[in-house]
């Protein structure tokens, strides 16, 4: 069966409320984390707390928001492979499926869109987990390829550092506005 844009909000609402689920199993498996570290060129983000072993997990960049528009990571010529690794099944899935948006390289988006294509991808990719942060002038959307427990020497030397409260499970999934869908 072949579905088209029109049915597109009744397919990603439920993949939306799944990742939130997913998002919650690894708050409760993990603990709470104050500080992360983006390491782009690893493709890995690790969660660090006082106190706690730090959690190294590898991850795969969905895509980044900026000025209205959402840019896919698999038609970003500038990203390394290793960070958009299996990338190339997303517009495979969505010419399958007849989801134009999902293989389009650009969108205009708001940050829903960028929470909805991370429900997509992690669907697909079948993702443990995702985590989206501020850029400065838009926003960075990871899904979760592995976690682990790092051990000393998988400390990263750290290409960003924030320093802020974060929950693991929602990473900002609980304060975004529902969606709706498209009249």
């Amino acid at each position: 069966m072949t579905l088209c844009d029109d049915d597109f909000w009744e397919f990603v609402h439920p993949l939306m409320l799944r990742l939130r689920q997913k998002n919650e199993r690894v708050r409760q498996q993990y603990g709470d984390y104050s500080q992360w570290d983006w390491d782009p060129d690893a493709a890995t983000l690790t969660f660090r707390e006082r106190g706690q072993p730090d959690l190294c997990v590898d991850v795969t960049l969905v895509g980044t928001t900026e000025g209205g528009s959402w840019e896919w990571s698999w038609a970003n010529p500038n990203i390394s492979p290793d960070l958009k690794r299996d990338m190339e099944q997303i517009p495979a899935f969505g010419e399958a499926h007849g989801y134009q948006r999902l293989s389009l390289p650009f969108l205009k988006s708001g940050q829903e869109t960028g929470l909805e294509m991370t429900a997509v991808t992690a669907h697909v990719l079948n993702a443990p987990g995702s985590f989206f942060f501020s850029t400065g002038d838009g926003y960075c959307y990871l899904v979760y390829r592995k976690i682990r427990v790092a051990r000393e020497d998988d400390r990263p030397v750290a290409a960003s550092r924030r320093e802020e409260k974060i929950t693991i499970s929602n990473n900002g999934w609980d304060e975004m506005p529902e969606p709706q869908a498209a009249l």
